[in-house]
């Protein structure tokens, strides 16, 4: 006896993909789905359910981590406080204004305290001056080598200063250090050579103060024009 309750059985036949085995549900009053699951369709592997989140190992698919919820949609940043960004800005622009106000009180300490330090270097030489004036009707020869001696000091003073004197004589022609004022001819001096300092210069290991006014040997050239 054929059990009645049972549905018309359904002939499936072997199609290479899952078309016709749709078609072949529809005719028989079936939904193409159930046709599929019984007829071997194609299975959604984990490498299809990725596209919907993260595959663990045992192959059951995961939410991402950005919608932890399954929503698909990534998790709203909470909302900035518009009035507490606005009073860190104006601490921020504050502390800049009187941190520049700070530096520039300091720079013009130090600027002070150099100028301090450079006049009371130069105090004794002042007051070597002042000596040798009074003392300038005495003896005229006393007076000359006070004042040699004043010189010196000086040029102490320049020295501890970090400045150097530059006022060699014999030396060639540097133009980064002497400025040629005039051009002699010396006998047996070589050309270019500085035969007399007009005026000292002065450098440091920062560069020229200033440079030495000199005067320099005349070349072959110059010599045959002024002959």
């Amino acid at each position: 006896m054929k059990d009645e309750t049972r549905g018309p059985e359904v002939p499936m036949t072997d199609t290479a993909g899952g078309d016709g085995a749709e078609d072949q549900a529809r005719e028989h009053g079936l939904r193409p789905g159930a046709a599929a699951a019984g007829s071997g369709g194609i299975r959604r592997g984990p490498e299809n359910a990725a596209g919907s989140g993260e595959v663990g190992r045992g192959g059951e698919v995961r939410p991402r981590s950005e919608d932890a919820d399954g929503s698909g949609v990534p998790p709203v940043l909470p909302e900035l406080d518009v009035e507490e960004l606005h009073d860190r800005w104006q601490r921020a622009v504050a502390e800049t204004e009187n941190q520049r106000k700070r530096y520039e009180r300091r720079l013009e300490e130090v600027c002070l305290a150099e100028r301090d330090r450079v006049s009371e270097a130069w105090l004794p030489v002042v007051d070597h001056l002042e000596l040798a004036l009074q003392h300038a009707a005495a003896d005229p020869e006393a007076i000359i080598a006070g004042v040699e001696g004043v010189c010196r000091q000086a040029y102490a003073v320049l020295a501890r200063l970090g400045y150097q004197r530059i006022a060699a004589v014999g030396e060639p022609f540097d133009p980064a250090l002497h400025e040629a004022a005039q051009v002699r001819q010396e006998p047996q001096t070589a050309p270019g050579t500085v035969v007399q300092v007009l005026r000292a210069g002065y450098g440091s290991d920062r560069g020229l103060l200033r440079p030495a006014t000199v005067a320099v040997q005349a070349g072959p050239d110059e010599r045959e024009a002024r002959s």
